[in-house]
């Protein structure tokens, strides 16, 4: 690792230097007023993607399915459209109103939910489940490019961290509404519908789970569209650069963005795989019941994970203040380097406490990253690549997380282990394996990450702001 050297004026989080983009940017107010409603509909998005994890277990009864096979609803299913879709989103978000992106996403996703509820089986709920993913690519792409056009790069991990801190509360409060709804759900005569039938008790969740995320439309009809920022030199807002452009700056910082995309994607698949079984694990390992577990691992996600997101862009912040240029890199390495032991030993514990007092600790670390995942793609990326370059990382990322990341642990534990009672073996393991290819990854990546910056700054200057 290098020693500390002093910024560039605007290259990157937390400078002291006066930031020549603040002028003429929205007015406080209505900027975190959008980062409000971003971050809810994120919440709700991210509560859509994981509530079938809490449901793994009724999902596999009913419809006879392996660990396997019941995980592709989790992982496979959601990713299959997201990512390609993600890529065309991306691209529209460069040029298009991002604010009927997102309004004809949430839209989409919340019907789709909806439709989970209906399945009559295993191929109509994995087709539902994709359609949940094709509406919620349009998301972050969009929203992400949003923030940038609101906050000067000095404020914007800030604003970062709270919109992405948010899909933490959006993975708790699945484990905790799911667990709620399931138990009262279950106390109550099943619905029987026209030609659908009866409903089972996670049907009925499914559709509850749906109608109420549809209204986090409203929210999002009050974002009003900003002017575009950080424009590339010679370029026109709305005017969409040629995508030979995209991939020359992509080849030009190839080292930087294989560094970025390769270890946030690897871990990704170690975040999404632990959240998709730790409830699971609980249920077989120490006889939990699953509504119990979707409480307290929920509060542990929403509120320690939510928390360790904003701590981790004050982090980058305090690490930045005493010269760090590459805090967008630095400061996951080291909170990833942490995590790896009390994620490693948590689900080796034989007592359900120890289990959790470790997650408790991981929890919190694993998420320290979340914000500045993104904040370094915007801190240098032109502003009409922005959209693009995003979702080259959602496409890649989403592909190792979502994709493999929950049938990675299920396959350790159908073919390593080959026993379902071996899930908490099967998640240590993963860990112990993935945490230091990241780490590696990350120290790799300092040096191109600190000149991709001067780059940034360099035609920064040239645009004029």
């Amino acid at each position: 690792m290098t020693s500390p050297a002093a910024p560039p004026p605007d290259s990157g989080p937390g400078t002291n230097a006066v930031d020549v983009r603040a002028a003429g940017f929205p007015n406080r107010g209505l900027a975190w007023y959008v980062v409000g409603a971003l971050a809810v509909t994120n919440m709700v998005s991210y509560v859509e993607r994981q509530i079938p994890t809490l449901m793994f277990g009724p999902i596999k009864h009913d419809f006879g399915l392996s660990d396997t096979k019941v995980s592709l609803l989790a992982g496979f299913a959601f990713v299959l459209f997201y990512v390609g879709f993600g890529l065309v989103i991306g691209r529209l978000a460069d040029r298009a109103n991002r604010k009927r992106i997102i309004a004809t996403g949430v839209l989409l996703w919340g019907f789709a939910t909806m439709s989970c509820g209906v399945a009559r089986s295993f191929g109509q709920l994995f087709l539902a489940r994709v359609m949940v993913g094709v509406g919620e690519a349009t998301l972050g792409p969009s929203a992400i490019s949003m923030l940038s056009d609101y906050f000067p790069s000095r404020t914007l991990a800030r604003a970062v961290s709270v919109y992405t801190g948010a899909q933490y509360l959006g993975a708790g409060f699945a484990l905790v509404v799911g667990g709620l709804a399931i138990r009262e759900v279950s106390a109550m005569q099943q619905p029987v519908l026209p030609i659908i039938g009866l409903l089972h008790p996670w049907q009925t969740t499914f559709l509850v789970v749906g109608a109420i995320g549809l209204a986090v439309i409203v929210p999002v009809l009050f974002v009003v569209e900003p002017r575009r920022r950080g424009l590339a030199p010679g370029a026109q807002a709305g005017a969409p650069l040629p995508l030979s452009q995209t991939f020359a700056f992509l080849r030009l910082n190839w080292k930087t963005f294989g560094a970025h995309f390769s270890a946030f994607s690897i871990s990704s698949a170690m975040g999404f795989g632990t959240v998709a079984w730790i409830p699971t694990y609980f249920v077989r390992v120490h006889h939990w019941p699953i509504h119990d577990i979707g409480y307290v691992y929920g509060m542990m996600l929403a509120f320690l994970g939510g928390a360790g997101v904003l701590a981790g862009a004050r982090f980058a912040e305090w690490l930045s203040a005493r010269g760090y240029r590459d805090a967008y890199f630095r400061a996951p390495l080291i909170t990833l380097s942490l995590t790896g032991i009390p994620a490693a030993l948590a689900t080796l514990m034989p007592d359900a406490r120890a289990s959790l007092a470790l997650l408790v600790v991981s929890t919190f670390l694993s998420s320290f990253p979340v914000a500045l995942i993104i904040a370094s793609l915007q801190a240098i990326t032109p502003n009409q690549m922005r959209g693009q370059v995003v979702a080259i990382y959602y496409f890649i990322a989403n592909i190792f997380g979502v994709g493999l990341g929950p049938t990675l642990v299920a396959s350790i534990t159908d073919y390593v282990y080959r026993d379902e009672m071996a899930v908490g073996y099967s998640l240590a393991t993963m860990t112990a394996v993935i945490t230091p290819i990241v780490a590696l990854i990350l120290w790799l990546g300092l040096g191109p990450f600190r000149l991709s910056l001067a780059r940034a700054a360099a035609w920064h200057e040239q645009a004029g702001g």
